[in-house]
């Protein structure tokens, strides 16, 4: 089944693209849009002589840093969740353990 698209303008740098989504992606392209815009104009301001391609390439590669580090973080959020995981089975397994030898000592 097809998907209706919706068409969005939004505007970057003073001007204006018209982007298609699906209808419950327009609030996201549109909040998307304006970060973009707000970064790409951080960036021109920081460095006045530099043209709107330059300040859409270097915001691009901002934003894909962040993006790297964001999957970086969650990569080592993932390990240490698997660590904890696998030290609550041991503990798991230690508290049984010593269960089984308290009730062999409560039965003799």
């Amino acid at each position: 089944m097809k998907t209706d698209l919706v068409s969005v303008k939004v505007h970057i740098m003073e001007k204006e693209y018209q982007i298609q989504c699906g209808p419950n992606e327009k609030q996201q392209l549109i909040a998307a849009a304006v970060d973009v815009d707000n970064r790409m104009r951080t960036t021109r301001r920081g460095a006045s002589n530099i043209n709107a391609e330059k300040a859409a390439v270097l915001t691009a590669l901002n934003l894909a840093n962040e993006l790297q580090s964001t999957g970086n973080n969650a990569d080592m959020l993932e390990s240490v969740s698997d660590s904890i995981i696998d030290m609550k089975s041991r503990i798991d397994r230690v508290l049984d353990d010593r269960k089984v030898i308290k009730l062999t000592e409560n039965t003799l």
